[in-house]
């Protein structure tokens, strides 16, 4: 995935408009556009205001790791769970687990 549609991509999770996008980052509304189509790299600077505009890292913008958290929401989440003590932490995977194997039980009996 490239800059251009993690841009995208996490400015349609957000819900937001180009323009809402643009005015919420200080990026002029003509780049911003460059930026989703793959015309234009944004500068650091401009990356940075989209990145916190849309709430993630500036790197997570620049990244194309196979593994990516596509919502953002839930990737802060699973930040701060990073942080909690083994006991809690514990009690949160193993929820985790349960529901991601109800969450394949009802996938397989569709």
């Amino acid at each position: 995935m490239t800059i251009a549609e993690r841009i995208r991509l996490y400015r349609q999770q957000k819900g937001l408009s180009q323009a809402e996008l643009a005015e919420k980052s200080t990026v002029n509304n003509k780049s911003l556009s460059r930026y989703e189509l793959g015309s234009s790299i944004p500068p650091a600077d401009a990356l940075k205001n989209i990145a916190d505009a849309l709430g993630v890292f500036a790197d997570t913008l620049l990244s194309d790791g196979a593994t990516t958290i596509k919502d953002v929401d839930l990737f802060k989440k699973f930040e701060v769970i990073q942080d909690i003590n083994d006991e809690d932490k514990s009690i949160v995977l193993r929820f985790l687990d349960l529901t991601i194997r109800d969450y394949k039980t009802k996938q397989a009996y569709k």
